[in-house]
């Protein structure tokens, strides 16, 4: 039977989550999927007068002829009047984790274009075959309900809201929809490939489906499991509301009692974002690990621990969740006047206008700190491993601006600003938290 198109009705009801937004991204690879996303949205944008669209693609360099695939998402963006940008994935030898590292890279690479320019949410194509899939592998490493509910239809990271309308969708639809536009759509030969995980399931799909296990039927389980998930989520934020604190200088603490005491689900699940938004992680930290550290914590309630980009401190009846210092450091990045960037999927950084030369945005490390005391200008209430991880702004090697900040941790997150002798505004990005 022939798959239908998405009805430009049922388009309506996909895509009004979008309408929240003044600017947003649509994420477009080539393939048939993301383009009929773009039509999809393009056409709702022309019927409703916004709101503004980009196309980013991100060309992984991992194959002859990525370039060009990018450059006709180009052409098919213009035909609907949507600016397009090719964001490069600048690597060397990727032969470990090839699939992991592409795409933690890609949304580092969109969450930084959409940061750069204003643009509040990024919408994936992600469909009901690639949910069905993703329970699949979730479910052979053993995940939990959180791995088994799958992808979800909106998460925020980076400070970005995170959109995926076409959850519900069959790929054969969205072909369909492609199809029926005229678009011309490559496949990437890797998305069957047996080496890899997803490769070799959608290489069963049949024998799957002769045993029940449908697409739909997967979707289902994960689409009620989300259900339970978001009612744990809920009772996570009124606990974290109740025991949790954060501090616009990019550290969190917890009450170390009240962690220790919850149901595990839910002791697990304050770890789990405290971690991720502290850590500035592309992902969250494996089930697996967060429930050793939670036994580990019991075990010992004065041992410190590390994980997730995190160094996890005890101390006077609570826990405190730094930025971890790596031996290969932080970012270094140049900031132009008028730019806005993201730094270490942690801090949305902006220099101002009238500003007359670029500045270097790295971390404070042990250098700053110096410069600091010695201008009397650290603040004793501020905890040196948070003081380390901060953006410091830098010209010729010597330290102008770090953020000004409330060091009292604080339920609501405010923006910090950094002014000496500069304008320019530091924001740290609590996501979810």
């Amino acid at each position: 039977m022939h798959a239908q198109a998405v009805s430009p009705e049922e388009a309506e009801n996909l895509l009004v989550p979008l309408a929240r937004f003044p600017r947003v991204a649509l994420a477009v690879s080539g393939g048939p999927d993301s383009l009929a996303l773009m039509h999809l949205a393009a056409k709702w944008r022309d019927r409703h007068g916004g709101p503004a669209l980009f196309v980013l693609t991100v060309d992984h360099g991992l194959r002859a002829g990525s370039r060009a695939e990018a450059q006709l998402v180009g052409r098919a963006a213009k035909a609907y009047d949507v600016p397009h940008a090719i964001l490069p994935w600048e690597h060397g030898a990727v032969e470990a984790r090839l699939q992991a590292r592409a795409r933690a890279a890609r949304y580092d690479l969109m969450a930084a274009y959409c940061t750069a320019h204003d643009i509040q949410a990024l919408v994936t194509a992600h469909h009901l075959d690639d949910q069905a899939e993703t329970f699949l592998m979730r479910l052979k490493r053993g995940s939990g309900l959180d791995g088994l509910a799958a992808i979800p239809q909106q998460g925020s990271w980076a400070g970005l809201t995170l959109l995926r309308p076409l959850l519900d969708i069959p790929k054969a639809r969205l072909v369909a929809t492609a199809e029926e536009a005229g678009l011309f759509y490559v496949t990437d030969p890797g998305n069957e490939d047996a080496r890899f995980e997803r490769g070799r399931l959608r290489g069963a799909v049949d024998a799957l489906a002769g045993l029940g296990l449908t697409p739909e039927a997967i979707a289902l389980s994960a689409r009620r499991l989300r259900r339970a998930r978001a009612a744990l989520e809920a009772a996570t934020d009124d606990f974290l509301s109740r025991h949790a604190e954060t501090s616009a200088a990019g550290y969190a603490v917890i009450d170390l009692a009240a962690l220790l005491s919850a149901a595990e689900e839910i002791a697990l699940r304050a770890l789990a974002r405290l971690i991720f938004t502290v850590g500035g992680a592309t992902e969250p930290s494996r089930l697996a690990k967060l429930e050793a550290l939670l036994v580990a914590l019991k075990a010992d309630p004065d041992k410190a621990h590390t994980l997730g980009g995190c160094r996890i401190t005890p101390g006077h009846g609570r826990l405190l969740f730094f930025r971890e210092m790596r031996k290969a450091g932080l970012p270094e990045l140049e900031l132009g006047p008028g730019e806005r960037m993201l730094w270490d999927n942690r801090f949305r950084i902006e220099l101002g206008a009238e500003e007359s030369a670029p500045i270097t945005v790295r971390a404070l490390g042990e250098e700053g700190l110096k410069v600091l005391k010695e201008r009397e200008a650290l603040p004793p209430s501020l905890p040196r491993p948070a003081a380390r991880a901060l953006p410091g702004c830098w010209r010729g090697g010597r330290l102008v601006c770090l953020p000004d900040f409330d060091q009292k941790p604080r339920r609501s997150t405010p923006s910090s600003r950094h002014e000496v002798g500069l304008d320019c505004r530091a924001t740290f990005l609590w996501g979810t938290l």
